[in-house]
């Protein structure tokens, strides 16, 4: 496999760039992403702008480019010929339960269903066409296509840059990460498969039927556990051997210090400081007695605080045992302390502001998905800024997420698998009839 993408990446920087917008742009434009999906170039890409053949920004440009244009003459493709076209395609290309499914999206969730598209192959190939079909108004169509262009592509170009050459690495010993994603496709295959056999879901149900009474929060959260904690076993793993993404963190600091600007480094400090204790345990105690005071609850804000502490105290231990060192003090722009790896601002800021979500989400039910984004958000920016300010290396703020998620997650787990059912409320007995 390797000597496959060792020629891919022989490609000329001016034919490879032509591709990563060519690509995505036929995805949806001619239904080129049933024979070749477009993340394949575009990953591809970013571990060209890895190597220096190509600018990392460049590649985001022209492949956001080309999935924005390419998904808009999808929509035009299908708002005129879409029907017809769809009655002519080979069943073994486009599958009538695909359709199903795209449609039933663009029902349910609206223009949202553009940009959840973008992240699946089928549905990314489908989606703009039947958005075309079922008129969906293009001024909406096209925000979402944007949102969803820009962020899947950047993603994706993002992690051929941090990657970069380890798959040779990978050939000799396997990191936790390659198993990992390994797992996950071997996984979302067969949950695929499962689902259209009715065989293999008789089986599961006789003897996978525990998973059924589990509920979906906890099937959820130990979904989000597993995860995350594999991502963080791996990620150490890499930093301890200093192989896989470890290689790519020097350039990829490089890249962020030499965009520093007057006016931005005293935003990232500032954004620096939501991540300090201090400040989390003061919003934690804030939002506790809030809740406390409108609704009488007294137990959250304890256990909050309980679990933030223990959180930062793993996330200390894990750095002692690790004892990565901090980059150069030169690029220094903050006065740091302790080891590197995880971050401790990044590790607080995700662990402290799921608890805040969670304690606002108690509160104001109805903004559950503007506190959720809210709360991811802040955490993304403060790991940015230690990014920025030269006390720590990416791998060291990907780690602080890791473990604060996986830390959130088993709490979520613990949380909703001990917790009770509410007895339903029992219905008045008709008049004349006695109650049982």
């Amino acid at each position: 496999m390797s000597h496959l993408i060792d020629r891919l990446l022989l490609v000329p920087p001016a034919l490879a760039l032509a591709l990563v917008f060519i690509v995505p742009a036929a995805e949806a434009s001619i239904f080129a992403g049933f024979l070749f999906p477009g993340e394949v170039v575009v990953l591809l890409g970013g571990v060209l702008a890895n190597e220096q053949r190509l600018s990392l920004w460049a590649v985001i440009l022209a492949g956001s480019l080309g999935a924005i244009i390419g998904d808009s003459i999808g929509y035009e493709v299908g708002r005129h010929f879409g029907e017809r076209l769809l009655a002519k395609l080979p069943r073994r290309l486009v599958k009538p339960e695909q359709v199903v499914r795209g449609r039933e999206l663009l029902r349910t969730k609206g223009g949202r269903a553009v940009f959840i598209g973008r992240f699946t192959v089928a549905l990314r190939v489908l989606v703009p066409g039947l958005a075309g079909t079922s008129r969906l108004p293009y001024r909406r169509f096209l925000l979402f296509n944007i949102l969803g262009g820009v962020l899947w592509v950047a993603e994706t170009a993002v992690v051929g840059y941090l990657v970069g050459k380890s798959y040779k690495a990978a050939e000799h010993q396997l990191s936790l990460i390659s198993l990992g994603l390994f797992a996950a496709i071997i996984a979302v295959f067969g949950y695929h498969r499962a689902r259209n056999s009715a065989r293999l879901r008789a089986w599961s149900r006789r003897h996978l039927g525990w998973l059924y009474h589990l509920g979906h929060p906890v099937i959820v959260s130990v979904g989000a556990l597993v995860i995350s904690m594999w991502g963080a076993a791996g990620l150490t793993q890499d930093v301890t051997e200093q192989e896989g993404l470890v290689h790519s963190d020097p350039r990829l600091l490089h890249d962020i210090v030499v965009q520093r600007r007057s006016w931005l480094t005293p935003a990232a400090k500032l954004i620096t400081l939501l991540g300090t204790g201090p400040v989390v345990y003061a919003l934690l105690v804030l939002l506790g007695l809030l809740l406390w005071r409108r609704t009488r609850e007294w137990w959250p804000l304890p256990l909050a605080l309980a679990g933030l502490a223990v959180g930062q105290l793993l996330r200390l231990a894990i750095s002692v045992l690790v004892g990565r060192a901090r980059p150069d003090p030169s690029l220094w722009l903050a006065h740091p302390s302790g080891y590197a790896f995880p971050s401790g601002h990044t590790t607080t800021a995700t662990i402290g502001y799921g608890l805040i979500a969670v304690l606002a989400i108690r509160l104001v039910p109805a903004a559950t998905r503007a506190t959720v984004a809210a709360a991811a958000a802040l955490a993304v920016v403060v790991g940015l800024s230690r990014v920025y300010l030269g006390v720590h290396w990416p791998t060291d703020v990907i780690g602080g997420w890791l473990y604060g998620a996986a830390w959130l997650s088993l709490l979520a787990t613990i949380t909703t698998a001990t917790r009770r059912p509410r007895p339903r409320p029992q219905e008045p007995a008709p008049a004349g009839l006695p109650v049982s």
